[in-house]
């Protein structure tokens, strides 16, 4: 490959592969990359199934499934929906490959699946989040290489490949990874534009093809709104000596067909706009005014300790920042078009209530930055190309075995599923079980279902088709248990819930044993909820503890444990040296019989 510089001082090579053995080194190389990007992604998918520990995965796969009762309006939009539908079409495919494979004898009984056995449905939807994820090496390894050479292309790929933060979302069934797949492919189509310039009577195609794919990408998270920036930058930079005229023609057809593309994709939109207003100004209470109560900006803070501690590795992440701030001085036009997506976002997330998925759609950009930081003084100081791979290299040994680390800490046994296992074996079917949301994930028992389903709705009649379905069930799954909630109640017709107010008044033992509750499993973080201290207490004296689950190593001192949160899938706790599991503390205790 013969190397030129342009005049902007960006190193350009020729076409990737000037020979077949060059091609077939770099598709080998590629391949390599991909293939660890992938086995990365899938260690450790089956995590807690067939429990589901991340409620946002519980959420998000009952919207997606809810389209299969003859409706694709979502009735909800708190993300628009074209997510949703390729998950649905998506675990519909599986469903239809388990049906085909003789793998359920009815389709009632696949119906049943979903609440009998929901380890495929899962591992599907998260296989889909994992290919996204690698698909994204791919990508991002295109736009490396078409911006600067083969060289920065494969180094950003295994940048995004090994990167922690992406390995560790890529197990999960949610937006950020296959958003952040279609932000790296808008990008690709947007350089086309400028400064990829192929073919220059295509110019009106390029355009609407990378306006399609913003629009895709917006209809697929609200936040890749964000990539306007970069579209309206290339389409500036590439028209500008054309004249106002010209530009703005360009900017108008790039508005056009990404609205429509967007409301083709969430159509429902437009049908609910009040609705999807209501719900997208309380996503904004959620997500934004819980976090900037006290002053904007706030937490900027902690997102620069996410991205320096937990993303991409320290050394990747510096090479990063000073690609950018040497790119803005060599090549300032490039620096603005790959600056000006992931500094808008980071400004929008910095008022956001801190969550470390949101820096997902970062990555890619830190990730080509810091492989053309490396390039470039490599061909600034006249340095081999062997030893630009070994710093490279060197840069990645850390976020690659914190992603290893990641891997192993998913396939270690979740604190519910060990609890689980510790309640079936010791526990008789049939027991009536207090127990909190997001704890041991117990079977209720048809009964235990039909009680809460006639305390909340007058009748099991009046429950939803997915209730009929579950008390249909046969053989019905065992073993299951009577359940009261630890709550202040909620909008779940299946379970009854107790206040915890009421146990902490005086004899909350004894208003547990008037529902008839032999067991309690309770959760315990390092700081003790206040509204439980006082039934603790009256548990740890009326009550016998039978068992305890820690999240922790043996060896970890107290003051480790005092410093360390437990992993919970849906926080951003980091995976720390002290723990062992993820998880949450668990107590199992026994009350005296309440007969």
């Amino acid at each position: 490959m013969s190397d030129t510089r342009s005049r902007s001082g960006v190193v350009q090579v020729d076409a990737p592969g000037s020979t077949l053995d060059a091609r077939r080194s770099v598709i080998w190389a590629l391949g390599a990359v991909s293939v660890v990007a992938l086995v990365l992604r899938l260690v450790g998918i089956q995590y807690g199934l067939p429990a589901v520990y991340n409620p946002d995965e519980v959420a998000i796969m009952t919207r997606a499934l809810s389209f299969a009762k003859g409706t694709l309006n979502p009735g909800n939009f708190l993300y628009p929906t074209f997510y949703f539908y390729v998950l649905f079409g998506w675990v519909g495919v599986y469903l239809a490959a388990v049906w085909l494979t003789g793998g359920v004898s009815s389709l009632a009984a696949l119906q049943e699946l979903y609440f009998t056995n929901p380890v495929g449905i899962y591992t599907a939807g998260r296989l889909l989040t994992a290919l996204c994820g690698t698909l994204s090496v791919v990508a991002v390894y295109r736009l490396g290489r078409e911006l600067f050479n083969v060289q920065v292309g494969l180094a950003c790929a295994l940048f995004l490949a090994v990167s922690p933060l992406a390995v560790r979302d890529s197990h999960y069934v949610k937006h950020d990874v296959p958003v952040t797949l279609i932000i790296v492919l808008a990008h690709v189509a947007i350089i086309r534009i400028w400064p990829c310039i192929r073919t220059p009577n295509r110019a009106a195609r390029d355009v609407i093809a990378a306006a399609a794919i913003c629009g895709v990408a917006f209809s697929t998270h609200y936040y890749a709104i964000f990539l306007t920036f970069p579209l309206v930058w290339a389409i500036v930079q590439r028209w500008r000596g054309a004249g106002t005229r010209v530009v703005l023609r360009h900017l108008v057809a790039a508005a056009i067909v990404s609205t429509i593309v967007f409301f083709a994709l969430s159509p429902f939109v437009l049908v609910e706009p009040i609705t999807a207003m209501r719900d997208i100004i309380a996503n904004r209470q959620i997500v934004i005014d819980r976090a900037v109560h006290d002053q904007p900006f706030a937490p900027l803070g902690r997102y620069m300790e996410m991205l320096w501690m937990d993303s991409m590795g320290g050394i990747v992440v510096a090479f990063g920042v000073a690609g950018a701030t040497c790119m803005a001085f060599v090549a300032p036009a490039r620096a603005v078009l790959l600056l000006l997506f992931p500094l808008s976002f980071l400004l929008f997330i910095a008022n956001t209530a801190p969550a470390s998925r949101y820096l997902n759609p970062m990555l890619p950009s830190i990730a080509i930055l810091a492989a053309w930081m490396i390039d470039h003084l490599a061909s600034t100081f006249r340095v081999s190309r062997v030893a630009a791979w070994i710093v490279i290299l060197a840069a990645v040994l850390t976020p690659l075995r914190e992603s290893v680390r990641v891997d192993q800490f998913f396939r270690t046994d979740d604190t519910r599923t060990v609890a689980l296992r510790f309640v079936h074996d010791h526990v008789a079917a049939g027991a009536t079980i207090l127990i909190q949301p997001y704890s041991v994930s117990l079977t209720p028992s048809r009964d235990s279902l039909r009680e809460a389903l006639a305390t909340n709705l007058g009748t099991v009649e009046a429950a939803s088709t997915k209730f009929q379905i579950q008390l249909r069930i046969e053989p019905y799954p065992t073993p299951a248990y009577r359940l009261i909630w630890l709550g202040s109640g909620g909008l779940d017709s299946d379970k009854i819930y107790v206040d915890p107010a009421r146990l902490s008044a005086a004899d909350g033992v004894r208003e547990l044993k008037r529902l008839g509750v032999t067991y309690v499993i309770l959760k315990r973080y390092n700081n003790l909820d206040r509204e439980l201290a006082t039934f603790v207490t009256e548990l740890s004296e009326h009550g016998r503890l039978i068992a305890r689950f820690s999240p922790y190593r043996p060896e970890a001192t107290q003051a480790e444990r005092s410093r360390t949160e437990p992993f919970l899938h849906n926080t951003d706790t980091r995976i720390d040296d002290a723990l062992e599991r993820p998880g949450p503390p668990l107590e199992i205790w026994q009350l005296d019989d309440p007969s």
